[in-house]
């Protein structure tokens, strides 16, 4: 039976914003970003590693517009 990956959660903070970043077995899974603006917080994708995409890179952006 293999172990389970590890499990991380990171946060980053300034008078701006907070970043919360979920790592699976080292790898970046998601990462939240909450604004301590009008503006809505959003959620960054990261492009999967094992896939083959012709991109700069960057993962996906996902607006938040109806969280309750």
């Amino acid at each position: 039976m293999a172990p389970e990956p590890k499990v991380e959660r990171l946060v980053q903070q300034d008078g701006h914003s907070r970043i919360e970043e979920l790592r699976v077995g080292g790898q970046t899974r998601s990462i939240d970003v909450h604004t301590r603006s009008a503006l809505p917080g959003y959620e960054v994708r990261p492009i999967d590693p094992g896939v083959e995409d012709q991109r700069s890179g960057a993962g996906s952006r996902r607006w938040r517009v109806l969280a309750f």
